[in-house]
């Protein structure tokens, strides 16, 4: 949905602005600070796409990446990522022949590099750089946003990008920045409180509270162009001028968070603590506590700031002795991924995350799966669910959609061909994973195929794992598996529904909570026996 007024706007912005003589920097120059209230001009808002509408993680399936020229990572990183995806890279035509010869020279895959013609302010692709969803019509398209910088070369790399890649464009109209948003896929989002504070809507200038009190103007943009449905803002808690969250935490999945940790006698050590336990005890789209994984920066270093692409993890790394430490906190918390150091110009505020940005497979697998918890009892079998859907519409191939799982510890894997869900739920498929003989750990994962050939797998690489409980299968009810269901197993499901926990085996009605319907069902039950 490209407008022409919207180009319009954009050219007669374009030369209303005095160029800064060289590469502007990450903060604001001097001139750029008296030229703030340029920023609303810069603004431009479309109708919104059509609904449901869901924003694509960074760990989904991409196509590419985009950059840059001149450069802000070296071409040693550029070269690694021409191996497996498309890097895409913005540069003014009168450089266009020295980025070839750049990348060329430093034997970068040229058949995976395209160039995207139109000039830029800076290198910071991930701050200014195109916002993507799948609209209702299951096309992935460019949600635009008013970049936080009156730079109106860089304002204009969505579009761009868009119009090049021929995929629907929207603008929303709010004002922000790539590096202060982080997205589950799911419709869950966060940032720090330069989302409320930049836009005069919100009436706010909040720096210190965790959370921010909500504002309905952001709010209910994010849930009508960007089908954000839960919206988490945090006062930034590394009191450094750029107020991104991607200089402290990261999305690494749906269930998973990575936060950065300092030592006690760190300046901002109290306020880094406050923001890791609110999302410690905030809860994923699926209903469950967060697993939050720390990284030590105890001298700021940038290590949050990494490039999840594919199956692949880029990490900017400093050559110091806590590097080491770093890469196997992401080994740890994405297993089955290759994690990469790699070295830079890298700044605590701004490192390799700021520099790149991923386009998606504009006709990605899509796949959906809430994970099975840790087993607490013998289970018959160990259900799965998952969506499956193929943007591409080729149609999935019915043999190719399978569940791969195996025993820790064993090398055999077996697979479970997924079948059409029981209950009419659109692309929905299910399989079961056998019960077990023995107590132990479950690794699985999803695979999908399409009739174009492509294949995708959940997670993207390496798998889910849970423990499960080996033995005879109590009956329903008996939750404190003493062979009889009675009144000891009612107190039990009480004290669960009042502590707040949640326990698998007290499930009765299969709900993925435990609440006093449980206890109904549990009481029932009983009187049935």
């Amino acid at each position: 949905m490209n407008y022409l007024f919207l180009f319009v706007l954009s050219t007669k912005l374009l030369f209303s602005f005095d160029r800064y003589d060289g590469e502007l920097p990450i903060g604001l120059t001097e001139e750029e600070k008296g030229q703030m209230h340029l920023i609303q001009e810069m603004i431009r808002a479309t109708d919104p796409p059509v609904a449901p509408v869901r924003s694509i993680a960074e760990y989904e399936p991409m196509q590419g990446v985009l950059i840059r020229y001149p450069f802000g990572i070296s071409t040693s990183l550029i070269k690694k990522l021409s191996e497996t995806v498309v890097v895409y890279c913005l540069v003014s035509s009168s450089s266009q022949n020295s980025a070839y010869s750049s990348m060329n020279n430093a034997g970068v895959d040229m058949e995976n590099v395209e160039f995207i013609l139109g000039s830029t302010d800076s290198y910071w692709t991930r701050d200014y750089g195109p916002w993507w969803v799948v609209d209702g019509e299951n096309e992935v398209g460019v949600v635009d946003f008013t970049y936080n910088r009156p730079r109106p070369n860089d304002n204009q790399a969505p579009l761009k990008t868009a119009n090049y890649l021929n995929t629907p464009y929207f603008a929303s109209g709010i004002i922000s920045t790539g590096g202060n948003y982080m997205t589950d896929g799911y419709g869950m989002s966060a940032s720090t409180h330069i989302a409320y504070t930049e836009n005069n809507q919100c009436n706010t200038n909040n720096q210190s509270s965790v959370p921010l009190p909500p504002c309905a103007y952001v709010d209910n943009n994010l849930n009508e162009y960007y089908g954000i449905s839960t919206f988490h803002v945090v006062a930034d808690p590394n009191n450094e001028y750029i107020d991104h969250i991607d200089c402290w935490g990261k999305y690494l999945s749906p269930h998973k968070v990575l936060i950065r940790e300092v030592p006690t006698w760190h300046s901002q050590y109290d306020e880094i603590e406050e923001v890791s336990e609110y999302f410690q005890n905030s809860l994923t789209s699926f209903g469950k506590p967060w697993e939050v994984y720390r990284v030590y920066t105890s001298s700021n270093q940038p290590y949050t700031n990494s490039l999840i692409l594919n199956d692949k993890v880029f990490v900017p790394i400093m050559n110091n002795s806590y590097d080491d430490d770093a890469l196997a906190v992401y080994e740890s918390a994405l297993p089955g991924y290759e994690v990469l150091g790699y070295t830079g110009s890298w700044q605590s505020t701004d490192a390799l995350h700021c520099r790149v940005r991923g386009i998606p497979d504009l006709d990605m697998l899509q796949i959906f799966h809430n994970p099975i918890d840790d087993q607490v009892s013998p289970q018959d079998s160990y259900f799965i669910t998952t969506t499956i859907d193929d943007i591409s519409d080729a149609g999935l191939v019915p043999d190719e959609l399978k569940v791969v799982w195996w025993i820790d510890g064993l090398v055999e894997q077996e697979t479970v061909i997924l079948d059409v869900c029981s209950e009419d739920i659109p692309n929905c498929y299910s399989a079961s994973i056998p019960s077990q003989a023995e107590d132990g750990v479950i690794k699985y994962y999803i695979q999908a195929m399409d009739y174009s050939g492509k294949l995708e797998k959940l997670p993207m690489a390496g798998y889910f794992d849970f423990y499960a409980i080996g033995g005879p299968i109590s009956e329903p009810g008996d939750i404190n598996l003493d062979g009889v269901t009675n009144i000891l197993d009612i107190v039990l499901v009480v004290n669960i529904v009042l502590n707040s926990e949640q326990d698998s085996s007290a499930d009765l009605n299969f709900d993925g909570i435990v609440n006093i319907l449980d206890v109904i069902l549990l009481v029932n039950i009983i009187l049935e026996n």
